[in-house]
């Protein structure tokens, strides 16, 4: 039937946008982690990426508070919109932890953590650049299992890094740097996935 009434298509340039800052986040964070203790030109990009996630956040929830017709539900561009933020602000907070702690060296498991939200990130990404050509879940199944498997990864490479972080008679203090690095690491991750458990909802809405 045809809609005589126009939806505002900007929401799809803005999700798209802060999926890209996401995967560049994330990407930045992976090369951070394999080039340690060389981070100075990724912490920089990552903080321009969460400065611009800041902005198209701001715009957006203004953007919706004034939509008449949006193309998605309200609530599940809200959703995808704090999730993706939350993964950008993350990462942030996680990157300057390194130099704020004075960090010396990393777990060995964070590199693979790290490598883990790139996939998950690009994943998520392409299902929300697909999101405006109304593709179907069947069509979209290998980035949703992309996801699913680095899921498992993330639970074996937790579980390994617990298993290690007290063995012998590590430095406390040391220990409890360590644990927040993965476990703000860990929060973006399950924000990326959050983000796309919002999207295959909204692919089973509108399919």
């Amino acid at each position: 039937m045809f809609n005589l009434m126009p939806r505002d298509e900007k929401f799809y340039d803005e999700l798209e946008g802060l999926a890209d800052r996401v995967v560049n986040t994330s990407r930045q964070f992976e090369t951070m982690a394999v080039r340690f203790p060389e981070t100075d030109g990724q912490m920089q990009s990552i903080e321009g990426d969460r400065l611009g996630a800041a902005r198209t956040m701001t715009e957006s929830l203004v953007r919706l508070d004034q939509a008449f017709i949006t193309p998605l539900d309200r609530e599940d561009i809200l959703n995808l919109l704090t999730e993706m933020y939350g993964v950008v602000d993350r990462v942030a907070e996680l990157s300057q932890r390194f130099r704020l702690y004075e960090i010396k060296d990393l777990h060995p498991t964070l590199t693979g953590q790290a490598r883990n939200l790139s996939t998950i990130s690009k994943a998520l990404s392409d299902v929300i650049h697909s999101l405006r050509h109304e593709k179907k879940i069947a069509e979209l199944k290998s980035s949703i299992d992309a996801v699913s498997g680095a899921m498992e990864l993330v639970k074996r490479d937790r579980e390994a890094f617990l298993g290690t972080l007290f063995a012998g008679t590590p430095d406390p203090l040391d220990v409890i740097k360590k644990k927040e690095l993965h476990d703000l690491l860990e929060e973006a991750i399950e924000r990326c996935e959050e983000a796309m458990e919002v999207l295959v909802r909204v692919l089973l809405k509108n399919g």
